[in-house]
């Protein structure tokens, strides 16, 4: 029975996550810092050229940390402290589509520094991990408990299909902004950003029309198999971490299987300011601005992987296969060659895939409008155009979740409150919320998800920064530009 109950979670996490696409919010997605002159290092993320208008003459950020959810499938129950009840249901009942997308990121030690008044540059390590799933409509309830009762209830289906995708990787942003264009109420800066990234891990899945059909026989009824065309591969120097364990080898191994990539981001941010003062000054005082338009193009490139051995594209056609086998075909798999093993019992025949693959960046456009009301009061308006298409295809790519927002904030060197607002590519509308605290910045990104129903759609935060918390008006060495 346990058994039976293991691989009930294995096929439903392989039709939850073997059928997967996109993912959503940025992971870049530090709402709050957008458009701000005190966001420092971590305003690269959004736009290379902002560190060339910082307030800030230096900043170091020891630590970032982002994550993000988009579901139509996972409660998110169990972040709700005040709902640890006898109740567990965690996925959605019915039939519907399944997606899951769900991005990471974390950053240490990265720093930016204004040489003087017209060029900045800045190193960030980071790390980024994408999960993307998808599949067409399935019924599922919560009182499914074998693999004949999942095709029981799905005996109506046409097909199950779907797909996933996996991507994560370390990378090292190194970034310059320097000023082009300077007169007395303007100033236009541009930056680019150039990554290295090694790749950690990636993988992808896909399955296409995987059909079966109901077999009464008195009081028997059984289900069949007889066609479908399935696809798996994952990167290789995971097979040094399964077949090892986590060792200083292995891990030392695990790196050096890993390829490098090269990426770019960049853009440019125009200011205008609201009344004449000498240039010297302009940043050394904070000198107030009426808007700020930043335009950028994030995150050109792929990332790259070497195919592990134990995978492949397997194929049946119109030869039958019971239920009953599949499930003891997969019982005992406990690692990917026994799946492999396991997958060629399954299907009549296999094709060896080729001996790398790509995943692409999620490469974006992004329109920034910064605007400021008077005293420590702005409003932040920003749009995000995706150059991956969201749609089926043969290509392997990453994407976030950003569209429209409007973020209202009340801001000081050492104070903030930010009310993002945003209208997410899935069509979402979240209102979240954050607060500055000297070198802390913490904001969730949906405050809707701490509802008792709610779906898993939003996440949240951190971000520990120190930079000079004291405004000098007047000059010291370290302000000074001359």
């Amino acid at each position: 029975m346990v058994q039976g109950k293991q691989f009930l979670k294995f096929c439903i996490l392989s039709v939850i996550s073997y059928w997967g696409i996109q993912n959503a919010l940025t992971a870049q997605q530090y709402q709050a810092t957008h458009g701000s002159s005190y966001a420092g290092v971590s305003s690269i993320f959004n736009n290379p050229a902002s560190i060339g208008n910082s307030l800030h003459r230096w900043d170091i950020q020891l630590f970032s940390a982002q994550t993000a959810f988009y579901t139509n499938t996972l409660y998110a129950r169990a972040l709700n402290i005040s709902n640890q009840t006898t109740n567990k249901q965690y996925v959605t009942n019915g039939l519907q589509d399944r997606r899951l997308d769900q991005n990471s990121d974390l950053s240490l030690l990265s720093a930016m520094y204004r040489i003087n008044r017209k060029h900045a540059v800045a190193i960030a390590f980071r790390g980024k991990f994408y999960q993307h799933i998808q599949t067409n409509p399935f019924h599922f309830e919560d009182t499914v408990s074998s693999l004949q009762s999942f095709f029981k209830l799905n005996r109506n289906i046409p097909f199950l299909q779907g797909r996933s995708t996996h991507a994560g990787w370390g990378e090292v942003n190194l970034s310059y902004a320097g000023a082009i264009s300077e007169t007395e109420n303007s100033r236009l800066t541009v930056g680019a950003t150039l990554q290295i990234a090694k790749s950690l891990g990636g993988g992808y899945a896909r399955m296409n029309g995987a059909r079966f059909r109901e077999d009464i026989n008195g009081n028997d009824t059984s289900y069949t198999a007889y066609s479908g065309v399935g696809e798996y591969a994952y990167s290789a120097n995971i097979d040094v971490l399964q077949q090892f364990g986590v060792t200083s080898s292995s891990v030392s191994d695990f790196f050096k299987q890993s390829r490098t990539s090269l990426g770019l981001s960049a853009g440019l941010e125009y200011i205008a300011y609201r009344e004449e003062s000498y240039l010297d000054n302009r940043n050394a005082v904070g000198r107030p601005y009426d808007y700020k338009i930043g335009i950028s193009l994030m995150d050109i490139g792929a990332q790259q992987y070497t195919n592990s051995v134990y995978t492949g594209r397997f194929n049946r056609d119109n030869d039958d296969i019971p239920n009953s086998r599949i499930a003891n075909i997969m019982r005992n798999v406990s690692n990917t060659q026994q799946f492999k093993d396991s997958m060629t019992a399954l299907f009549d025949s296999i094709q060896a895939l080729p001996p790398g693959f790509k995943i692409a960046n999620p490469t974006r456009a992004i329109m920034n409008a910064d605007k400021w009301m008077g005293g420590s009061f702005f409003v932040n308006a920003q749009l995000v155009v995706h150059l991956n298409s969201r749609n089926i295809g043969s290509r392997l790519h990453t994407n976030e979740f950003g569209f429209i927002s409007v973020t209202p904030r009340w801001e000081t060197l050492n104070w903030g409150v930010f009310l993002p607002m945003q209208l997410t590519r899935d069509g979402q509308f979240w209102t979240g919320l954050a607060f500055k605290a000297g070198p802390l910045i913490a904001g969730i990104h949906n405050l809707g998800i701490i509802k008792q129903w709610a779906l898993l759609n939003g996440g949240g935060y951190l971000m520990l920064n120190i930079h000079p918390f004291k405004k000098k008006v007047n000059k010291t060495r370290m302000d000074c530009f001359d």
